[in-house]
């Protein structure tokens, strides 16, 4: 193996290592919460920063049986330096959000394993092993969905993610196997100049698969339910994994599927998510499910943007697409996170609980305000700067339909007014009985997080340039 080629390899090798080590740690050494915490946090940043550091190489890859090949493309760092940066976070914030739960010694290897699936999915360049990445980040995502098994809707939530994400990765590996019949080959790009009915119909398993773990309208009903039940920093990290899209969107075009009907089916379903997701947000009293339902809207925002860049050849689309996916996981991420603070120390779950957060936790109020208001699209922050972004370039298509779906695409950000701005108001209003709660003094674990994604969300809104010009290298066609 040649120092290249382990450059390339060496973050999945300090995720897997990190992971094992950090169980014979918790069995063997020390079986502190806090010293796991930070262990886990040096292992995603040491993740990070080879990952980052791969991608300055050429692109070289590790051989193994069948010349299996990983490659540090401009795709894979984006997306698994998201789930990396915010595996970080989450790491540290569990410094004091897991110390009450008994079971935290396996809590941070599950952390380590899912990132090392969804690592290895954008990286990996065969199809069979595409499948095992995206099977190891699914189970360890269902035991950490349904980690608090004492709670009877975490165990629910967790075998309806089970059932879900299992008729995903059956149906992936069935449209791998019928692309691996008509092609008798299982690596990317694959060698065909147009795909023949094999072919077609197993990227139609492919579709179906990754939409489910897209959470693709209609095939979302897991997310709800697993973004509501599952530990907030679980929320938080699986809100900035993006990597099943990405593939989706890797895969049609490595198969040669037309980018331009492409584009139209991903505007077809950007409708489907915006529509769906900011009305049954609307209906919501549980916090994180309505923090759900966003995410399957602002998925739909994404989808629009990337879906026009496709269908009319405008790569400036798909990167705004990108830059506000970027954004979306850092503003859902501190959302998720802010809301584990108010569960934590006040075992608030519905938005009318939140009421007088300000009086009690002011700087946790301030961050979830920061987050509501950026998923809004309030200026400066970074959720404006996205939505202008798609907005611009998606309006030099010139083609009604364009329009079209720009008028959907504004009518829903007003929608989600709807339930946002209830959030807004509770976390300042008193109490109604007029009793001003004593402050609390919240853990530095968990402020540290907070402020760093809260002024993240502020510095990408005022200076953007820096992520938008990474965006633009994401996806080619």
């Amino acid at each position: 193996m040649t120092p290249e080629n382990l450059g390339v390899v060496l973050p999945l090798a300090i995720l897997v290592g990190g992971a094992f080590a950090l169980y014979l740690v918790a069995r063997l050494i020390t079986s502190r919460n806090e010293w796991l915490a930070v262990l886990t946090a040096t292992v995603f940043a040491a993740a990070l920063g080879a990952l980052l550091v791969s991608s300055s190489a050429p692109m070289t890859g590790v051989s193994r049986v069948g010349s299996v090949v990983l490659q540090a493309d401009a795709g894979a760092v984006f997306v698994g330096s998201l789930a990396l940066a915010m595996g970080l976070c989450v790491a540290v914030y569990s410094g004091r959000y897991l110390s009450l739960d008994h079971r935290y010694r396996t809590y941070y290897p599950l952390l380590l394993l899912m990132v090392t699936g969804l690592l290895g999915m954008v990286m990996t360049t065969d199809l069979f092993n595409l499948y095992l990445f995206t099977e190891l980040m699914s189970i360890t995502a269902y035991v950490l969905v349904a980690f608090r098994r004492r709670t009877d809707t975490s165990i629910e939530a967790g075998f309806k993610y089970l059932m879900m994400g299992s008729v995903g990765t059956i149906t992936l590996l069935m449209g791998i196997t019928l692309i691996y019949r008509e092609t008798g080959a299982l690596t990317l790009p694959q060698p065909i100049v147009t795909p023949g009915v094999w072919a077609r119909a197993g990227l139609a398993c492919i579709w179906v698969g990754l939409g489910i773990k897209s959470a693709i309208v209609p095939l979302h009903t897991w997310q709800p339910d697993a973004y509501g039940r599952a530990p907030s920093s679980v929320s938080a990290l699986l809100s900035s994994i993006v990597g099943p899209f990405y593939i989706l969107l890797k895969l049609s075009l490595g198969l040669r599927f037309p980018a331009h009907k492409l584009g139209l089916g991903l505007m077809i379903c950007a409708v489907l998510n915006m529509f769906l997701g900011n009305g049954m947000a609307l209906l919501q009293t549980h916090t994180k499910r309505l923090l759900a339902y966003s995410s399957i809207a602002q998925l739909g925002y994404v989808m629009f943007s990337i879906g026009v860049g496709l269908r009319y050849g405008l790569p400036e689309a798909v990167q705004a697409g990108f830059f506000l996916l970027a954004v979306h996981a850092a503003m859902k991420g501190l959302a998720f996170l802010s809301k584990g603070v108010c569960h934590f120390y006040d075992r608030t779950t519905l938005v009318e609980q939140l009421r007088g957060t300000f009086r009690r936790l002011p700087v946790v109020a301030i961050t979830m305000s920061v987050a509501i208001m950026g998923l809004i699209g309030i200026p400066p922050l970074a959720g404006f700067t996205g939505k202008w972004f798609i907005l611009t370039e998606v309006w030099r298509a010139g083609d009604g339909w364009v329009y079209a779906g720009i008028v959907i695409f504004l009518l829903n950000t007003l929608l989600s007014l709807g339930y946002y701005l209830p959030i807004l108001a509770m976390l300042f209003s008193p109490l109604p009985t007029g009793a001003a709660p004593l402050p609390v003094k919240v853990s530095g674990w968990m402020v540290v997080p907070l402020v760093v994604l809260a002024v993240l969300v502020i510095v990408i809104g005022v200076y953007p340039g820096p992520l938008w010009r990474w965006a633009g290298n994401v996806l080619t066609f």
